[in-house]
């Protein structure tokens, strides 16, 4: 540690060479061929990270000297260079169809176009977010190519990389360039602690190059959802939408009014200080029915205090209690391969509106399923089963403060610092048994856990830049540091429930006129475990990068950084002060700490081929670790590490824009996560390696000739394969011989062409060469827009294939395509604008399986049934569907 920090002294010394030069305010506006100005252009001082944004009048103003150098571009537009020369620069930009213009800020340390960038990146701007009316971060990036999405859950998602293994572990979310929370494994692929609003101002997804920038829970890549600053004049806009109501006939919800209320406010309070605030309010019966609705509100907010053109304070907080959905299934037809008859894709297992706790009482749980003891809330009562409040809650907020301050001679300082407090509730319910009859009363597993989250995450970053006649350098080095309690109260239950549905025998009398379940009885065994903890993690990174371009057409980035993490479980009463809840446990107190540490490295290189074309390419070295521990967890022998090599080419042609990737990954001491039956958890296990081979093709079509037409599409191709990955065998009786061993390999029976090693207690299976769970081959993205001075319309979506659902390969799941379709009127009131829009998602009422739950709590369930059920007749299995169609109506007003 001392070694590096005394590394990154001598290069700050050495940086300060450089002389320093006397730098103006200089104006102007920046206009199209029609003289009107344009919002958001970006301005940059050649050689430099200084830069600027027009305001909504397309004026601007930024440090620069006599003789510097600025470089204007935007969307849809030619970029242009202009020597400054006097005070004031006005630039008229010509529309060019090339979307490479395009400036960036998450593929580097500094913003660069998107032509120079070294890495895949995206961006989705406030135009495209307003048209998808996307319910959550992860719906908002569906159409970014590589990248596989799951919005099941409507309001809450995960999405997933380039092929990557399930799992929060590989990619972060950011906000601002922070991660959404200081627990690595809660800012990845999920976003329960917030929801998308009117601030966001637009999300750059990259994929790739991303673990040195932003730490180990990003070597796949990261998204990163950039706020709106308020302007020099006040802008706003207002809108409310109404949900077609999912609820099927019958339902507690039919028929009820689901809406969402959205604003946004921004603009100046003074001539340095500028706001902008924003938030929601939502109550909507949900996308698919449930005994809970979706309800509440948030509120989000940033000021601003522009020390100069090129220093910064901004102040920035929020205000959240979300009830979004959770967990949903219903039982998939393995013979026919379609939901079970009867089912639709909104139904799921509790939507009655009877409380259903009434049929279960109170219920022991026990610790580790030894020594019952009885939960009860904070008031003494007892903790009841109720797995009709499928849900999960969070309530609380955060605050934190951005200091971005140029020193002078080159030389800029920045300070992020980020405090999250919430509560967290989280319940959810799933089948246990993995097959079942259509007429079996199946085992559910319904799961609650209570948590409270303090939070601090921080960053602390100095650079230096350096300009000569043919070479530039933004050198950066600092201090990554965040640490986080975590209060969690576990319930576990396990109780029974008929698989029927829509029974016509059931009369109105519960208030499904067509039907309903069948009503749940709890099983002999109506419990599992209880698991009561105080959880930490705190996590410090050091990292230093170098950000080069040479004589305006080379760039080079190179970086490293070294983190280290400590992890903390302890089931001590007296450190669990936040639950609410009363437990005293009658074992043993325990207590486990585990520390970790790795690096990552990366380098990557841009090179101009010409004005509108360049190659890329991009290594990175990266690691993840474990996302939480347990009471048992133990230090890996190894860390899992991830290579990845990425190389690419982008391109301009007239009307067409192309973008091609091609990567390859290898992680080797893979850790997979298996449900340990002692516990009553899941735990994390060594297992194997992965590797992944793809490529990724993108087009944007913008004719000339039809303005305002523009066509997108993208396909990826990806093969996610296990690599010497071994899987335990527990339960198959591979000899055939009525008991579950492998004793006799030679006569192991049909194995459907797995590879058997070992044998005895400790047989197995050998994955190689098989495709990782969940990873569809091929990923397709299209999309069709046109936008006239009044009106316009969109259509697009994506389809995943190709992927299984077992690692086993033995259960092929089904293509998943998921097309909507949007339009919207205009009416202009001066310079105002009332707006009315309709958007269907998922325009083909598409009703795949985007999961089949074959695996159960072992990897041997697929294997066993696939040897006594070759054809699967007559079998049903647990699935999440993706979501019904539904139709939105929006009407805005926009100031």
């Amino acid at each position: 540690m001392k070694k590096i920090l005394n590394f990154i002294c001598l290069v700050s010394f050495i940086c300060c060479s450089t002389g320093v030069f006397a730098q103006s305010t200089v104006t102007g506006k920046v206009t199209d061929q029609d003289g009107i100005g344009i919002l958001g252009a970006n301005i940059q001082v050649q050689g430099t990270s200084t830069g600027s944004v027009t305001d909504e009048d397309g004026n601007y103003s930024i440090q620069a000297n006599q003789g510097d150098v600025l470089i204007f571009s935007y969307i849809g537009y030619q970029t242009q260079r202009q020597e400054v020369n006097g005070s004031t620069v006005n630039v008229q930009l010509r529309e060019n169809v090339s979307l490479l213009n395009e400036v960036v800020v998450s593929s580097t340390r500094k913003p660069v176009r998107k032509l120079q960038a070294t890495t895949a990146i995206n961006t989705i701007g406030t135009e495209e977010l307003a048209t998808l009316k996307a319910e959550s971060f992860t719906e908002a990036i569906q159409n970014t190519p590589g990248v596989i999405i799951d919005e099941t859950q409507g309001r809450k998602g995960g999405f997933n990389i380039r092929g990557f293994p399930g799992g929060s572990i590989y990619s972060t979310t950011l906000i601002d360039g922070l991660p959404v929370s200081a627990i690595a494994a809660q800012s990845g692929s999920q976003q329960e602690f917030f929801g998308i609003d009117q601030n966001v101002q637009n999300i750059e997804v990259v994929r790739g190059a991303a673990a040195t920038l932003f730490g180990r829970a990003a070597a796949a890549g990261a998204i990163n959802i950039i706020s709106k600053t308020g302007g020099t004049e006040h802008h706003g806009n207002f809108q409310i939408t109404k949900y077609s109501n999912n609820s099927r006939e019958g339902h507690q919800f039919d028929g009820e009014v689901d809406f969402r209320a959205d604003f946004n406010f921004n603009g100046p309070i003074s001539d340095k200080l500028r706001y902008n605030i924003g938030g929601y309010v939502l109550e909507d019966s949900g996308v698919k029915e449930q005994f809970a609705k979706d309800r509440g509100a948030q509120v989000r907010a940033n000021f601003d205090y522009l020390i100069s053109e090129t220093s910064s304070i901004r102040l920035y907080g929020s205000v959240f209690n979300n009830q979004f959905q959770n967990i949903t299934d219903s039982p998939w037809d393995l013979e026919n391969g379609r939901i079970l008859e009867g089912w639709h894709p909104a139904n799921t297992f509790f939507n009655d509106a009877r409380p259903l706790d009434r049929a279960f009482g109170v219920l022991d749980v026990r610790q580790g399923f030894f020594n019952p003891t009885l939960a009860t809330q904070a008031d003494g009562s007892p903790i009841r089963d109720a797995p009709g409040a499928n849900r999960e809650v969070t309530k609380g907020g955060n605050i934190g403060v951005d200091f971005n301050i140029d020193l002078g001679n080159g030389w800029f300082w920045s300070e992020r610092f980020r405090y999250n407090n919430f509560v967290y509730e989280d319940i959810n319910e799933f089948n246990f048994s993995t097959f079942y009859e259509a007429d079996a009363t199946v085992n559910r597993f319904n799961g609650q856990a209570f948590n409270q989250n303090v939070e601090l995450i921080t960053e602390h970053r100095i650079s230096k830049q350096i300009k000569s006649e043919k070479a530039e350098h933004n050198i950066s080095g600092g201090l990554y540091y965040s640490t986080a309690e975590r209060d969690r109260l576990g319930l576990n239950f396990v109780y029974g429930s008929s698989v029927s549905f829509r029974n016509p025998e059931v009369g109105p009398s519960f208030g499904f006129s067509s039907g309903s379940f069948g009503f749940p009885q709890p099983p002999a065994t109506s419990y599992i475990s209880n698991t009561s903890s105080n959880r930490g993690e705190s996590a410090t990174g050091i990292f230093i990068g170098d950000e080069m371009v040479f004589n305006e057409k080379l760039s080079v980035n190179i970086a490293f950084r070294y983190d280290w993490l400590k992890s903390r479980f302890n089931t001590n009463p007296e450190e669990i002060p936040n639950s609410g809840i009363d437990f005293d446990p009658s074992g043993e107190v325990v207590e486990n700490e585990l520390k970790f540490n790795d690096y990552s490295y990366s380098v990557g290189a841009n090179y101009l081929i010409g004005e509108s074309s360049a190659l890329y390419a991009n290594y990175v070295r990266a690691f993840s670790l474990p996302g939480s521990i347990n009471a048992t967890s133990i230090v890996p022998e190894d860390n899992e590490v991830v290579n990845n090599l990425e190389l690419g080419y982008r391109a301009g042609l007239g009307d067409l824009t192309l973008d091609f990737t091609l990567f390859n990954t290898k992680i080797d001491n893979r850790i997979a996560t298996v449900f340990d039956g002692n516990l009553g958890e899941f735990v994390e296990r060594p297992a194997g390696s992965n590797k992944i081979l793809g490529g990724e093709f993108a087009a944007t079509f913008t004719p000339k000739g039809i303005k305002g037409l523009i066509v997108r599409g993208a396909l990826t191709l990806q093969d996610s394969q296990y690599e010497d990955f071994f899987v335990p065998l527990s339960t198959v009786d591979t000899d055939r011989d009525g008991t579950p061993d492998a004793t006799n390999v030679d006569q192991a029976g049909e194995l459907f062409g797995l590879n058997l090693v070992g044998s005895g207690v400790n047989a197995g299976i050998n994955l190689n060469g098989l495709k990782a769970q969940n990873r569809p081959t091929s990923i397709i993205n299209v999309n069709v827009g046109y936008n006239a001075d009044r009106w316009g319309a969109d259509f697009g979506g994506f389809t995943y294939s190709g992927g299984y659902a077992d690692a086993l390969n033995l259960f092929e799941l089904p293509s998943i395509s998921e097309y909507n379709f949007g339009a919207y009127y205009a009416f202009p009131l001066g310079t105002d604008e009332l707006r009315f829009s309709m958007r269907i998602k998922n325009l083909f009422d598409g009703a795949n399986a985007r999961q089949l739950v074959v695996g159960g709590q072992n990897t041997d369930a697929p294997l066993i049934e696939k040897q006594n059920n070759p054809t699967s007749a007559g079998r049903i299995t647990t699935a999440v569907f993706q979501n019904p169609k539904r139709v939105l109506f929006t009407i805005g007003y926009k100031f």
